[in-house]
């Protein structure tokens, strides 16, 4: 998932909602979900296909691996450590997704997609406390501050980057200063998306990876 080079288009009509994938087109007019939500076809519109409570999984499963684009793998070995946990399963992993490095620098308005956000930070444009961090699945903790390296800042991206979608208004991360963000906090609930429907989800991975 994390490679996925098709259309992002079509894994927002898998899921039937829009996933905001495509950075600024996503918000505007011209998206191709915003014109045509369904499935390409005849049948697409008129015979949607009523689903199964093992259909219900699959579909918020991959909404949850499509919006953080993180593969089957990465998502069910969160749930396996998840269910070593006290307390909510379901909040413990969207919590976990959301601490993810390339969420949070999209979510601070240092790019305008979550891919653009993971390529950034594979190509090392950020400093975690200081320190050059390149993985994208690095888990922010409260407290850490993340900059843009200072020769990345001389860079055509840098010099030229305008945000050109909505920014999100986490109160768990301080973004009012240029090129640099604050994890004020860990997030909690009222922060997380709400996007989710997680149940069925915990279900799913209940019976694959105990």
């Amino acid at each position: 998932m994390s490679r996925y080079l098709k259309s992002k288009t079509k894994l927002s009509k898998r899921v039937k909602r829009n996933l905001f994938l495509k950075g600024a087109r996503s918000f505007s007019a011209k998206d191709d979900y915003a014109k045509r939500p369904f499935k390409a076809g005849v049948h697409g519109k008129k015979f949607a296909k009523k689903l199964s409570n093992f259909g219900t999984q699959l579909l918020e499963k991959q909404a949850i691996r499509f919006t953080y684009g993180i593969t089957e793998r990465q998502l069910g070995n969160l749930f396996k450590k998840a269910f070593t946990k006290q307390g909510d399963t379901g909040l413990f992993v969207i919590t976990t997704l959301e601490r993810r490095l390339d969420n949070v620098v999209y979510k601070g308005g240092l790019a305008n997609s979550r891919a653009q956000a993971r390529q950034l930070v594979n190509h090392g444009h950020f400093l975690v406390n200081g320190k050059m961090v390149n993985i994208p699945s690095y888990i922010v903790n409260s407290e850490d501050a993340i900059t843009v390296k200072e020769n990345k800042l001389k860079s055509a991206f840098w010099t030229e980057f305008k945000l050109e979608v909505p920014k999100d208004k986490s109160a768990w991360i301080d973004s009012t200063k240029d090129k640099a963000l604050k994890v004020l906090t860990l997030p909690i609930e009222s922060d997380l998306p709400k996007d989710f429907v997680l149940p069925p989800v915990v279900e799913y991975y209940s019976r694959k990876v105990s």
